[in-house]
């Protein structure tokens, strides 16, 4: 009894959550191992062992980092938000540096660390800005629906209510939408698949913080034209990354022999849909079994873009739903704990949160199986590498944190309220 209380301290918040993760992380050792068979001889001169103890040790550091964040009160990411927000920014502009910035498979999203280790400071941006996000929104939910995010875009409009539009600009304009749209344009330049998901989570998060549709629409209609604008700039620049973005969205024509030599080219776009094709029809309703993949030596990435579809091909149908169900099972108990939280804050965040991993997952299990273009976004968790587990790892630890913080809250009513139903005894008076 005693022990099974120290590990209810310990591992507090949602149990479910705990399960999943774990489950996530034996998946993605399971993975890694049997994917990076090629790479192992590749890159690490036959030592099939590496990869898989560089994930052990990225997933041990990411269950210490929901173990760590799961015990913070939420009152301090309300506190601290603007300080995470401009901190994580700082870091993002620090890929441009030269010397600091280190440009991995032709993008700048990385920082260069000792001992030869790397951080992509858009996975702490997505993170801040859902904070960030979620304590602006809080603060605005008495009146919210009848608020105007938007000054007026009319110039008539702003000579004849001048002050009330600057009013607009600097009470919601500017804490509202100007920080997603910093953190959104900094990553755009070099990682246009994470800037749109990290704007559509955060649209998201404003409709479901009551803002009228009317300032939604009005919202999406000055993100379209700033973006056609930037994309514009960017392209007559030469900086960026558009005509990779144009290959991939289809706007631009391929000529047939183009399209018969990125096939063959093993490193291209068309190349990498057409093997994960091949994975996921190969394999079957039950997979082919742990380390019996073919198509490892063929899909590039196979244990991070495309970890879906050598999942699909080693575990099958089955194995995909599972891993599918799972993801789904996150944004469930992410919705079921948002909805027991009793101020906008904490609700708003953990919906953020959950929303993130969700759709992060859902666009890599999208492009595994050809319904999206390639974004080059990893698999939750599962995926190889570093950063991306622990600020995913990060993003849990705060949801069971919320719920490990409700679930404190509860037990303490109904300690005080015991308390208030057992009248105090009366010593009993001796003769």
């Amino acid at each position: 009894m005693a022990r099974k209380i120290v590990v209810s301290r310990l591992f507090g918040g949602d149990k479910v959550l705990w399960m999943i993760l774990t489950f996530l992380a034996v998946a993605s050792l399971l993975v890694v191992y049997s994917s990076t068979a090629s790479l192992a001889y590749a890159s690490y001169g036959g030592d099939t062992f590496r990869a898989l103890f560089f994930q052990l040790g990225c997933v041990g550091a990411g269950f210490c980092i929901v173990f760590f964040f799961h015990l913070i009160d939420i009152e301090d990411y309300n506190r601290f938000a603007r300080f995470l927000f401009w901190a994580s920014l700082f870091c993002m502009l620090l890929i441009y540096v030269p010397g600091v910035g280190q440009k991995i498979n032709g993008a700048y999203r990385w920082i260069k660390l000792p001992f030869g280790l790397t951080f992509q400071p858009s996975e702490l941006l997505k993170i801040a800005i859902i904070v960030l996000l979620a304590q602006q929104l809080a603060a605005r939910q008495k009146n919210i629906r009848q608020m105007r995010i938007l000054p007026s875009f009319r110039p008539r409009a702003w000579r004849e209510h001048r002050a009330e539009n600057l009013n607009i600009l600097f009470d919601h304009t500017l804490p509202i939408l100007a920080p997603v749209g910093l953190a959104c344009g900094s990553i755009l330049a070099f990682n246009f698949s994470t800037s749109a998901l990290l704007f559509l989570t955060c649209l998201i998060m404003l409709i479901i913080g009551r803002v009228s549709m009317r300032e939604i629409f009005r919202i999406l209609a000055l993100v379209l034209v700033v973006l056609a604008l930037a994309i514009a700039v960017m392209k007559a620049a030469g900086v960026g990354r558009v005509s990779v973005w144009e290959k991939r969205l289809g706007l631009v024509r391929v000529e047939e022999n183009e399209k018969q030599r990125e096939l063959a080219d093993a490193t291209s776009e068309s190349s990498q849909v057409e093997q994960a094709k091949i994975a996921i029809a190969s394999g079957g309703l039950i997979g082919k079994g742990p380390g019996n993949s073919t198509q490892r030596t063929h899909l590039p990435l196979p244990y991070s873009d495309f970890a879906y579809a050598f999942i699909t091909e080693e575990y099958g149908f089955v194995g995909a739903a599972l891993i599918l169900v799972l993801y789904l099972w996150i944004f469930f108990r992410a919705v079921m704990i948002a909805r027991r939280c009793e101020t906008a804050f904490p609700n708003f965040l953990v919906l953020g949160l959950g929303l993130m991993i969700i759709i992060q997952a859902m666009t890599n299990m999208a492009v595994a199986v050809n319904l999206f273009p390639v974004t080059g976004q990893p698999l939750p968790i599962v995926s190889k590498g570093g950063t991306s587990i622990i600020f995913m790892c990060m993003a849990l630890g705060i949801i069971i944190g919320v719920s490990r913080q409700l679930e404190d809250e509860r037990q303490e009513r109904e300690a005080a309220a015991t308390a208030e139903s057992d009248p105090p005894t009366e010593p009993e008076q001796t003769t």
